[in-house]
């Protein structure tokens, strides 16, 4: 299949490492609050990701990966006077259980960074060892000038990241170096060579990928906010640790969801959670809303287009369970069906392949074809139980 990678900025056949085997990485959600419309988004478009790849032939290896050693997770558990573990044992369970719901069902594993402590103190020794990290004021650091010169997943150059900067530190040897572990006084924190602290956030999906998948993985993904710093700064990193550049061939990303014309996020306050929608939709209907638009776009959400999926799939549902067809599907059916794949296999255009999606099925069910012909139609976009409801 071929899919636009945002590190090459150009459509590419996907290639796994292994003949029969893909590996993929997703950053999930950070464990202190429930899953909002944005993640379903970024989440949605792996699943059928990774029902796509499997049905092209692959075994999907897909890790999902939960960041629960967070100052938002720590923040929260100081305000409830609970421990961190069970603001993230809270919410790692809810999230589990919104995403079945949604039904996805694809992720293999669904590791969290806090199983991962002691692995990421010995690779920070293996990098500090090899020169590639060093000790400041018991704060490890990445020598990212010995590993990368510019920004491998955005594409930006030096001198722009110069002008960012990925953080400020007095001694620090170059601008782009970055926290592997940082030295705290406050729990929760965990011991290491370097005295009392707690690993960097780009270091735990690093570690976690590692242990998972033994060694560098396929494609990673996630929303398109991560692309930098902190897609840049896994690159560089998995470099590092897994000494084979690329570490990862292919970055996918989703692009931003806006509410009313602004980016969705907690510092606007217009924050949509997953669970109050599927009070009101049923979760075909949020999968066919977002799978409607293109991954590569913003999508601006409104209320009254995922109602309107609802009173369609609800409609076809209907249909569905009236629907007795046996007859063996016609030609017409046939390349309507070939066309859904190939828009799916040709860079993942879920809106063109939804679309097909409703055309072969009016079309089956005019004809009174036997609906089984489109079981896998339905299985790739994650909607196989409105047949079995049928």
């Amino acid at each position: 299949m071929r899919l636009y990678t945002t590190n090459t900025q150009s459509i590419v056949e996907i290639r796994s490492r292994h003949a029969d085997r893909l590996q993929m990485q997703v950053c999930g959600p950070t464990v202190y609050d429930g899953l909002h419309l944005g993640h379903v988004r970024t989440f949605v478009f792996f699943d059928v990701l990774a029902r796509t790849l499997q049905r092209s032939g692959y075994k999907v290896d897909f890790a999902l990966n939960f960041t629960d050693i967070d100052e938002d997770v720590f923040k929260k558990a100081k305000r409830e006077g609970v421990s961190y573990k069970e603001i993230s044992d809270k919410f790692y369970r809810k999230t589990l259980k919104t995403l079945s719901k949604l039904n996805i069902r694809t992720p293999t594993y669904y590791p969290r960074a806090s199983e991962y402590v002691q692995k990421s103190v010995d690779v920070v020794k293996k990098l500090t060892s090899k020169g590639l990290a060093y000790q400041l004021n018991s704060n490890i650091f990445l020598d990212y000038d010995k590993i990368v010169d510019h920004g491998l997943v955005s594409g930006l150059s030096r001198e722009r990241l110069y002008d960012l900067r990925l953080d400020s530190y007095d001694g620090k040897k170059g601008p782009l170096d970055f926290l592997l572990w940082f030295k705290s006084d406050e729990k929760p924190y965990w011991d290491s060579p370097w005295g009392m602290g707690r690993p960097g956030w780009h270091l735990q999906d690093i570690v976690i990928a590692n242990d998972v998948f033994k060694g560098p993985h396929d494609l990673h993904g996630g929303a398109v906010e991560l692309v930098y710093p902190h897609h840049d700064c896994l690159e560089c990193l998995g470099i590092a640790v897994e000494g084979t550049a690329p570490y990862v061939p292919y970055w996918v990303h989703t692009c931003v969801l806006m509410i009313e014309g602004k980016k969705m996020s907690k510092s606007e306050g217009n924050v949509i959670y997953a669970d109050k929608i599927l009070s009101e939709c049923p979760p075909e209907a949020l999968r066919a809303y977002f799978l409607s638009k293109s991954r590569e776009e913003e999508l601006n959400f409104k209320m009254e287009d995922l109602l309107r999926y609802k009173e369609i799939l609800g409609d076809m549902q209907g249909r569905l369970h009236n629907y007795k067809g046996v007859s063996a599907p016609s030609k017409e059916v046939q390349d309507l069906k070939d066309k859904f794949f190939e828009e799916l296999y040709s860079n993942m255009d879920t809106s063109n392949a939804l679309n097909l999606f409703f055309k072969v099925t009016d079309t089956a069910m005019r004809e009174g074809s036997n609906l089984g012909v489109l079981s896998d139609v339905y299985q790739i976009l994650g909607l196989e139980f409105m047949l079995l409801k049928g």
